[in-house]
């Protein structure tokens, strides 16, 4: 089974509100609150590629917008600039060589086909963590300090 087979935890605060009494959640579990995390942006790193540069712009503009950043995310959005970077490539390869190729045992599938679609796989899978995805999008959560810590349905 992939590691994230299964259901995903809710927040602590849904898992309040539906809680049998005060701190505990709906099996009566006592419920111990996340650690709050700084809410910045990370640095960019100076070597991504130039389509994984303009990305991280892109992405990191509007995900600290959302206040949801913080700067141990730089990895994770590394490696989602970067197959974005290689989904470009990818994409350009097969609109100037085309989706096939000749091989030693005739017309083939060109390689770079099957390199667009795994980036493409993992691009969604990356960015659905990050809420970048329409299904993910309303699953995000924002921990910012504009945010109303009483509000449980925050």
């Amino acid at each position: 089974m992939p590691a994230s087979a299964g259901r995903k935890s809710a927040p602590l605060k849904l898992k309040l509100l539906k809680g049998r009494r005060e701190g505990s959640d709906s099996g009566g579990r006592k419920l111990v609150e996340a650690p709050r995390f700084l809410r910045l942006p990370p640095t960019k790193p100076t070597d991504l590629s130039p389509a994984a540069s303009e990305h991280w712009d892109l992405v990191v503009d509007e995900l600290q917008r959302l206040e949801i950043l913080k700067p141990i995310d730089a990895g994770s959005l590394v490696i989602l600039c970067e197959i974005w970077s290689r989904i470009k490539w990818a994409q350009e390869t097969v609109a100037r060589e085309g989706f096939t190729t000749v091989t030693s045992q005739g017309v083939g599938r060109h390689p770079a086909v099957a390199i667009l679609e795994a980036a493409e796989r993992s691009y969604r899978s990356s960015a659905a963590e990050f809420g970048l995805t329409p299904a993910a999008e309303s699953k995000v959560g924002s921990k910012g300090p504009s945010g109303d810590d009483d509000n449980p349905f925050q």
